[in-house]
């Protein structure tokens, strides 16, 4: 099988394999503290050599110096008797973010769990962080499950914003479809839910409305610069972007993908029906 990695451009700059030794699975749990803080529920370094033991998978991407740049770690099970594999954390060093290693473990864990035969993995991620919809619904394919409001509980990490922990459910086949099967064409109009409308925006709101074939969801496209300008729209924003996708998927909506305006610099989820 042709491997997806050999077509990443970053791909040599970066050994992603399974973590091995001890000292390693210490790195992993330092990596947890510096990217998501001190008071974060770190899994723990025996946890992980546990869990790899029994088919878990814990991929770590070493630069060409040795040191640890990136870690996906994930725990195999069933859910309705089909094997499946829950990947839990996904974290990249800041000084490397934006360099395609997120994408790198996420595409080798794939690989990985085809080989083992199983059929499918699922994870979750803040909906309100564009640039992580971006990667996993545009750029690995994933499909959206479920919306789960405050999934975690509030938490002391400096990621989660002392916000609820909301969270999309994605999932993804382990087998991957041709990259032409993953792009939509999207609607040259529909119409918009978002807090804050702009000049020619055609709003809707949730309750009440008429079901358009295709809508967009507005989210900020770059949430921690919203949140350190202007706290109480953060909070705004998280209460809408939690009503709009509970709503648009309980009406039968389907996630297609992220919109990056370009011209604009405003991001928005695309819904269409089935």
């Amino acid at each position: 099988m042709t491997s997806t990695l050999r077509s990443l451009p970053d791909r040599a700059a970066f050994d992603v394999r399974p973590i091995r030794a001890l000292a390693e699975y210490r790195a992993c749990v330092a990596l947890q503290a510096e990217v998501w803080g001190e008071g974060f529920e770190a899994v723990p370094a025996a946890v992980l050599q546990v869990a790899t033991h029994v088919g878990g998978i814990c991929l770590g991407a070493f630069d060409h110096d040795g040191t640890l740049c990136g870690i996906v770690f994930g725990l195999s099970g069933s859910e309705d008797g089909v094997p499946m594999h829950w990947s839990h954390l996904l974290a990249v060093r800041e000084s490397v973010r934006n360099l395609g290693v997120g994408r790198l473990l996420k595409e080798r864990q794939r690989e990985l769990l085809a080989s083992r035969g199983i059929p499918e993995m699922q994870w979750s991620f803040d909906p309100m962080i564009a640039r992580n919809a971006h990667l996993n619904l545009n750029r690995l394919g994933a499909r959206v499950v479920r919306y789960v409001p405050d999934m975690y509980g509030i938490t002391d990490s400096p990621l989660h914003h002392g916000l609820a922990t909301d969270r999309l459910v994605v999932a993804l086949a382990t087998s991957p479809a041709p990259a032409s099967s993953r792009v939509r064409a999207r609607p040259t109009s529909a119409p918009v839910l978002t807090p804050e409308p702009q000049a020619g925006d055609d709003v809707i709101e949730p309750a009440g409305t008429a079901r358009p074939p295709a809508l967009w969801i507005e989210v900020p496209s770059d949430f921690q610069e919203l949140l350190a300008r202007s706290p109480s729209s953060s909070v705004r924003w998280h209460g809408a972007l939690r009503q709009q996708f509970l709503w648009a998927l309980g009406e039968g909506y389907v996630v297609t993908g992220l919109h990056r305006d370009r011209f604009t610099a405003r991001s928005y989820y695309l819904l269409e029906t089935r």
